[in-house]
């Protein structure tokens, strides 16, 4: 791309010209060369373009944890907008189209509230989970009111199950029962944690089944 100084044939000339084309950029002359061939269909934006569809999908799995977990995102930014910033680069493309998703680094909440250390167990042949964690009280980017969250995903299945846990003040186990279809090997247990209000809230945390 280039300016160019108007003169009177190059006020009359419109469009192109052989392999140019002539146009006016915010008041100036601008000539530019044809691009001989379109590369914005290559293989690899082709698989950037698939990773993108695939990882909408999973912000729409997920869609219940993502109305939560993210209430400090700007304006502008819809829930399922803020997961898929807050998932860059978690879907990938093979160059043999092969789609994989790293389970432990999905994100369904973003925010400075501090996650308490939480141990999951899971039991029985309709498998139940039973969630534990030490009380806490009132300290730097918490609260003893906070709310914790589990988000559940049956990844062979593609589902996820959204469960309210207790305060951070309780200690007490809380029990979850997932549908018997589900699979402890295909489970994947995230937790976060919400203010009072619902107004805050945490980064996401993946745990490992004891």
């Amino acid at each position: 791309m280039a300016i160019y100084q108007s003169t009177a044939i190059a006020r009359r000339v419109k469009k192109s010209v052989g392999e140019q084309t002539f146009c006016q950029v915010k008041g100036q002359n601008i000539v530019k060369m044809k691009i001989e061939e379109n590369t914005s269909n290559t293989p690899a934006q082709q698989r950037q373009r698939r990773a993108f569809t695939e990882l909408s999908d999973w912000g729409n799995i997920f869609g219940e944890a993502v109305e939560l977990g993210f209430p400090s995102r700007q304006k502008q930014l819809s829930a399922q907008n803020a997961f898929m910033q807050a998932n860059a680069g978690v879907v990938s493309v093979s160059e043999e189209g092969k789609v994989s998703v790293d389970y432990a680094r999905i994100a369904c909440s973003k925010g400075r509230l501090e996650v308490p250390k939480v141990t999951v167990t899971c039991t029985g042949e309709q498998p139940i989970l039973t969630f534990t964690h030490p009380a806490q009280k009132n300290g730097r980017c918490r609260k003893a009111t906070d709310l914790l969250y589990a988000a559940v995903l049956e990844k062979e299945l593609e589902e996820v199950a959204v469960f309210e846990l207790n305060k951070r003040s309780d200690a007490e186990a809380v029990t979850a029962e997932l549908d018997e279809t589900w699979k402890k090997e295909n489970l994947c247990v995230y937790v976060f944690v919400l203010s009072e209000k619902g107004d805050k809230a945490s980064d996401t945390k993946y745990v490992e089944l004891a």
